[in-house]
């Protein structure tokens, strides 16, 4: 996709991405990623949502169905958005280890929603996924602020 902008930027005379558009692009595809994985996962919901009070089920008895569904999906979004940004460096800049460490993210926190099945399981489930999420994040701002750095560091 790079090549085609840069050839695009060339063609029109116009100068090539910069590292914050990059970052940026990252970022949009990211969040545009998590947003639509949250639509559809929420739109699976409609139809239990129109009942008369708060819905529970019976393997997580301690945490509405909502709530827990919620949480599932910020999770995934903040995974999908970070996860975004640090496979695009990994692949623009050819480190295997970001390469790798996107999918195995994903199927870890995919993993993790399975712990809900387990009675009781989304008092455990949820909270790992959210730190699974924050791991995710924190990663992808050391990512970006190495970036940064190495970017400063080469124009000076």
């Amino acid at each position: 996709m790079e090549e085609m902008l840069y050839a695009f930027a060339d063609r029109i005379s116009k100068p090539r991405l910069c590292l914050t558009d990059k970052m940026l692009i990252s970022l949009a595809g990211g969040l545009g990623h998590g947003l639509a994985h949250a639509v559809f996962f929420c739109l699976s919901l409609l139809t239990p949502a129109f009942g008369r009070a708060t819905f529970f089920v019976e393997r997580c008895s301690r945490m509405p169905f909502f709530l827990v569904s919620a949480i599932i999906s910020l999770g995934f979004l903040v995974i999908h958005t970070s996860s975004m940004i640090i496979a695009f460096n990994g692949y623009g800049e050819r480190k295997k280890k970001d390469q790798i460490f996107v999918p195995v993210v994903h199927l870890i926190a995919a993993v993790m929603t399975l712990i809900n099945l387990v009675p009781g399981g989304c008092l455990v489930g949820t909270p790992l996924l959210c730190m699974t999420a924050a791991m995710t994040l924190y990663y992808s701002w050391q990512v970006v602020g190495q970036r940064i750095a190495e970017h400063q560091h080469g124009q000076s």
